[in-house]
């Protein structure tokens, strides 16, 4: 698999090479308007291969990733199905009150195999799915809302969750945004300060210091959203394989719902019953003369908008729609050179745009009129909270002989610095 990888990553970077060099014939003086035509026509031909090759890669490389932890979750299942069957197989009795990895995660899928009719369980099991069942009355002493209860997933199943939330939106990804995970729901203050405006004072021998204005000081509230998917019918058989990688699929599954409704509040949010989205909370550091068009220009006046000091950060860069990719692929700065480089995909490097990283939002808006379809700067001042790890609700009767199975997190954002962020609107 690896190879295929390999493969499919060099033919992306081939015919990339090749829809350069149509874009540059197409673009070079004497070049016939009929030619020109052809040569763009066979530059989105590429690209569209490059985009087809880059995608299969992902998706191989993601498969990858995932089989090692598959066998590793089998050999777990058949050494503790070995030690079962020796005499001092036992081993330590689950405690209720103890947060075991490991433990936890064998009782919860004794559970799921028995379709999560706890009478059916071992007792050690029972103790412990009733332990780290979420009650009502236990999440109104936390501030929180939503379905009447559920029970905390394995922190392998949450590992799939939330790797499958950051593959669907980047407003999850701890690599773009400040990810903040907090035991409890409870509202939480974020301290913030501005004295960009105050400068030193010259100090005189002998005089005392003087005092100059005081510092701005602000805060980012963050409170909790519930976000819930669908139910997820789940195949009591699928349930009772243990050699099926269902922490993976369970995981993924359920990750994949609560991403799609969370990418977008995080990212178009209004702060009112819902988070407040990076792109609500960004200010326009520029509109655009067209209503359908973005130049060269603007993209170096957006940057000019954000401070040199947020420039510098980690996390700074483009976010846009695939769309708006398309669009501003194809910009020359003066030198006539193209400021997107689609960086090397052999090494996961990603595509820049004027020498920074550019992410893809499919909640953003795409160009058209008054819309703001671009944001620039460092967005790891953005604040991604989560509350614990998801919890999962189960309903047995509805989905009879399978399970029903529903995910449920909590959620919250909000910039937490104004200066770090802009966006670019297009003209109305």
């Amino acid at each position: 698999m690896t190879q295929k990888i390999a493969e499919l990553r060099q033919k992306a970077m081939k015919v990339h090479g090749e829809a350069q060099g149509y874009l540059e014939e197409a673009d070079r003086d004497g070049t016939s308007p009929e030619r020109a035509a052809e040569l763009r026509s066979q530059f989105d031909t590429a690209m569209d291969d490059f985009d087809r090759f880059k995608a299969e890669a992902d998706r191989l490389e993601r498969l990858a990733e995932t089989e090692e932890a598959a066998a590793e979750m089998r050999e777990r299942l058949d050494r503790g199905e070995r030690e079962s069957r020796r005499a001092t197989g036992a081993g330590e009795r689950f405690d209720p009150g103890a947060d075991g990895r490991d433990e936890y995660r064998e009782h919860f899928r004794a559970a799921l195999a028995a379709g999560f009719d706890l009478s059916a369980v071992e007792p050690e099991t029972r103790a412990a799915m009733q332990a780290r069942q979420v009650r009502a009355e236990n999440r109104a002493a936390t501030g929180a809302s939503g379905p009447a209860g559920g029970y905390t997933v394995p922190s392998t199943v949450a590992d799939f969750i939330v790797k499958a939330l950051a593959i669907w939106g980047p407003m999850t990804d701890a690599t773009w945004v400040m990810d903040y995970n907090t035991a409890s729901g409870g509202a939480v203050l974020i301290p913030g300060v501005d004295d960009t405006g105050n400068p030193a004072d010259a100090h005189t021998e002998g005089d005392a210091a003087g005092t100059g204005p005081d510092a701005v000081l602000s805060k980012t509230d963050l409170s909790a959203f519930t976000v819930t998917s669908a139910w997820l019918p789940w195949s009591f058989e699928l349930a009772q394989d243990s050699s099926f990688a269902w922490e993976q699929i369970l995981g993924e599954l359920i990750g994949e719902r609560l991403a799609r409704r969370a990418n977008v509040w995080l990212t178009t949010g209004t702060g009112s019953g819902q988070p407040l989205g990076l792109v609500t909370a960004a200010q326009v550091g520029l509109t655009t003369a067209s209503s359908s068009a973005i130049t060269s220009d603007n993209i170096l006046e957006i940057e000019a908008e954000v401070d040199p000091a947020y420039r510098r950060g980690p996390k700074c860069g483009y976010m846009m729609h695939d769309k708006t990719r398309l669009a501003v692929r194809k910009l020359k700065n003066a030198n006539g050179d193209y400021m997107w480089r689609e960086g090397d995909l052999t090494k996961g490097v990603p595509p820049t745009l004027n020498g920074y990283t550019v992410r893809l939002n499919q909640d953003m808006e795409k160009i058209g009129a008054g819309k703001k379809v671009m944001t620039f700067g460092d967005h790891g001042k953005y604040v991604s909270r989560r509350v614990g790890a998801p919890l999962l609700g189960i309903a047995r009767e509805k989905f009879f002989p399978n399970l029903g199975i529903a995910g449920v997190h909590r959620i919250d954002g909000a910039l937490s610095d104004l200066r770090a962020v802009k966006s670019l609107q297009m003209a109305a």
